[in-house]
């Protein structure tokens, strides 16, 4: 694998499927649900791609999600006040390395053996600092979107959409997600997440609903791609 030292960062990695050789290129970290056109990120990619590989087709793509702590350390060990349950989260992006470590750790820990990294990854852990300055800053962001998906104006309608498009519209005196499937048909939901009621927003990259809040995703008609949400969106129809 190889990982780049400049900015915007990109990684690369060799890899066989189906007796071909490909090569999986990744970068364009962004917050789920905020920032470019998500079409974009993969343009973006594709643009890298093509000037250091000169590739020819993209057979795949995809988006993945990474949980990032409040001091960027990972979780790995008991949850607090509970002797049954072990956790092991946060790896921003590092997971063969963070996972090998999480075995190591939580093994021992449940052989009551001592581990000298139990305390520094401790998922109970909370530090004032930066861990607070952190928690205020993502918090308050969560707010600008929780309201800002409340009160944004939308003109479109159901019938400007053409096939295999998403969008926020305006239908039946209210705002709703609606997605036109290449067949033309149309798939209604309530855009609002069921994890804590944040708006969602088209994601035309991977035809899904994407929470700005807390990172949920569902599929274009309404059922859950990834958590926190384990409820589905509610479908609407015409």
């Amino acid at each position: 694998m190889y990982l780049s030292a400049s900015k915007p960062t990109r990684s690369l990695r060799a890899v066989e499927w189906e007796g071909r050789n490909l090569v999986i290129v990744g970068g364009e970290n962004h917050k789920t649900g905020q920032g470019i056109c998500t079409i974009g990120h993969y343009e973006n990619l594709e643009l890298f791609a093509g000037h250091l590989l000169g590739i020819q087709s993209i057979p795949y793509r995809w988006s993945a999600q990474d949980l990032t702590t409040l001091d960027q350390i990972p979780y790995i060990g008991k949850i607090s006040g509970n002797e049954e349950i072990y956790i092991a989260t946060g790896f921003r992006k590092w997971g063969m390395t963070s996972g090998t470590l999480s075995a190591q750790m939580i093994s021992d820990q449940i052989q009551r053996k001592d581990n000298p990294y139990t305390e520094l990854y401790d998922p109970s852990r909370f530090k004032t600092g930066a861990s607070l300055k952190t928690f205020f800053v993502q918090n308050a962001n969560v707010a600008k979107e929780l309201v800002a998906g409340k009160v944004e104006i939308v003109h479109k309608k159901t019938s400007d959409l053409t096939a295999d498009e998403g969008a926020v519209v305006f239908h039946d005196g209210k705002r709703v997600g609606a997605y036109k499937d290449p067949e033309g048909k149309l798939h209604l939901v309530d855009r609002t997440c069921t994890h804590m009621g944040c708006e969602t927003e088209w994601n035309d990259g991977d035809r899904s609903w994407d929470c700005p809040c807390h990172g949920s995703r569902f599929s274009y008609d309404g059922e859950v791609i990834e958590g926190p949400a384990s409820v589905p969106l509610t479908k609407l129809y015409e």
